[in-house]
């Protein structure tokens, strides 16, 4: 019987916590190499140059991330939005998780704490009704 091989999929949270903060630190970048990255991440202590340079070859083939070669070097760029991203991962909750009901997820933003928040949400909510 043959094997059935699947495409390594993305935890429940859509991004592991690496892959979050590469992409955190390529978002709002035009091109970036590994290196850049790991200079980068290396401030906030030692991660191996090549533990990097896979995560952002796994976020290329994920389609997260442009991948163009230049000389020696790839360049990396953001092939999606940090919103778009967003959107994407409450979707994913929403339709996986909570069987399409929305309302858990509403119920939990509403627990913002800033007046400027919740007025931002009830302008969404307004918006909801139109």
């Amino acid at each position: 019987m043959k094997k059935e091989t699947r495409k390594k999929r993305a935890d429940i949270n859509g991004l592991s916590e690496i892959e979050a903060e590469v992409m955190q630190n390529i978002w709002g970048k035009k091109k970036v190499t590994v290196r850049e990255v790991h200079e980068t991440m290396m401030e906030k202590g030692y991660i191996p140059y090549t533990t990097i340079m896979a995560v952002m070859n796994n976020l290329a083939l994920k389609g997260l991330l442009k991948q163009n070669r230049n000389g020696k070097a790839y360049l990396y760029s953001a092939a999606v939005s940090k919103n778009d991203m967003a959107n994407a991962l409450i979707d994913n909750v929403v339709d996986k998780i909570l069987g399409g009901s929305a309302v858990p997820v509403l119920r939990h933003l509403l627990k913002f704490k800033t007046e400027a928040e919740v007025e931002e949400l009830l302008a969404l909510k307004k918006k909801l009704r139109s």
